[in-house]
């Protein structure tokens, strides 16, 4: 049986300019509890190596301090270590991966095709680098040697046209045992493609709100069948908190529905509160911010609310307005279902808000 772990996308580097100062350098010190969590992991669970589909650094000249950092944790890994590198840490002539003295169980493709390196007498782990001229890599290579054949690359295989796209035919013709891809914040569970398993690890950081929800890394088995377990990482994350406005009489009663959305580990959240519906009362806005700045790591506030009208204002009108009301209180008070009641009105709602050209109310 052969276990290994999967992940690619951690930025080290990466500056977190949309968060002030003292909280871009906390985001920063996640990523690095993010990659020391991975070594964790990889030990406990006796893993028998760790592919990085690319990406592990921001920039391909990452600054010396920060790239001996990371070189020094993943030596601390009980297993070998194989590294794609990707879009934004590719491979050129100043690499720190080609000028630099790597850690013994750190091996770094750096060709710009597919080359394989044994794990075990059944196991060769492929792998290639993208170049500074060139986005894409060949998935030919040379006949296989060993039972299992991983392949590690950096590849967004969700978007035609992503970095380094693989279509499900050129990964079926590949034969691969397993495909680790990096290239895309979205991760995945696993797929077939003719004999070849493959998957998205997602990013083990996430760096803009465009990234939203839990990040981390893949825990792969494969023996009889191939299975995947989603583990979550240490890093920063995002997340967009929208909450209907439409039931909630008070700030009281917003800070009651607030407390059961908040995620875990809030102080490693960046995050978006989108108040939403027909309000009928005026939130406190700017308490409201500054209260969720202590429990997030970071947190923005946006109100999409409309004020709720009266439902019968026009009822006395002699105009258009004032005949649709009177016409869908006869049919409201004829109803002969709870449910009936509820579609009416709401359909009078959509109804007024159309004739005051309003926002539409919401559904429920």
């Amino acid at each position: 049986m052969l276990r290994f772990l999967h992940t690619a996308g951690l930025h080290l580097g990466a500056d977190f300019a949309q968060l002030p100062p003292e909280k871009a350098a906390k985001a920063q010190a996640y990523q690095f509890d993010a990659l020391e969590h991975l070594v964790r992991v990889a030990e406990r669970e006796a893993v028998d190596c760790i592919l990085i589909a690319g990406d592990l650094f921001h920039t391909a000249s990452p600054d010396p301090a920060l790239f001996s950092r990371a070189m020094s944790v993943l030596e601390q890994a009980t297993c070998p270590v194989f590294l794609s590198p990707g879009q934004h840490d590719f491979i050129h002539a100043q690499s720190p991966y080609e000028t630099c003295t790597l850690p013994k169980n750190l091996h770094v493709f750096t060709g710009s095709s597919l080359e394989s390196v044994q794990l075990d007498p059944d196991t060769a782990v492929w792998g290639a680098a993208l170049q500074e001229q060139a986005v894409s890599v060949p998935l030919a290579h040379e006949t296989f040697s060993h039972p299992i054949n991983l392949c590690v690359l950096h590849s967004d295989l969700h978007h035609k046209a992503g970095c380094n796209h693989y279509t499900a035919d050129t990964l079926a013709k590949s034969g691969f045992s397993y495909f680790a891809a990096g290239g895309s914040p979205i991760a995945t569970g696993l797929q077939r493609t003719g004999s070849t398993i493959f998957g998205s690890s997602g990013g083990l950081a996430a760096l803009s709100a465009q990234e939203s929800g839990a990040k981390g890394f893949l825990l792969i088995q494969i023996g009889n069948t191939v299975k995947a377990q989603f583990i979550e990482s240490k890093a920063m994350q995002f997340a967009q908190i929208e909450i209907d406005l439409t039931p909630i009489p008070s700030d009281v009663g917003l800070q009651k529905v607030l407390i059961d959305r908040i995620p875990k580990k809030p102080d490693h959240v960046c995050a978006s509160v989108v108040l939403t519906g027909e309000r009928v009362y005026e939130p406190n806005l700017t308490a409201l911010r500054r209260v969720l700045d202590q429990v997030f790591l970071s947190c923005t506030v946006s109100n999409e609310t409309i004020p709720k009208k009266p439902l019968w204002r026009y009822l006395q009108q002699d105009d258009i307005r004032g005949a649709v009301s009177r016409r869908y209180r006869d049919l409201i008070e004829a109803a002969p279902s709870s449910e009936e009641k509820d579609d009416l009105t709401r359909a009078l709602r959509f109804a007024l808000a159309a004739f005051d050209e309003d926002p539409m109310p919401p559904l429920s």
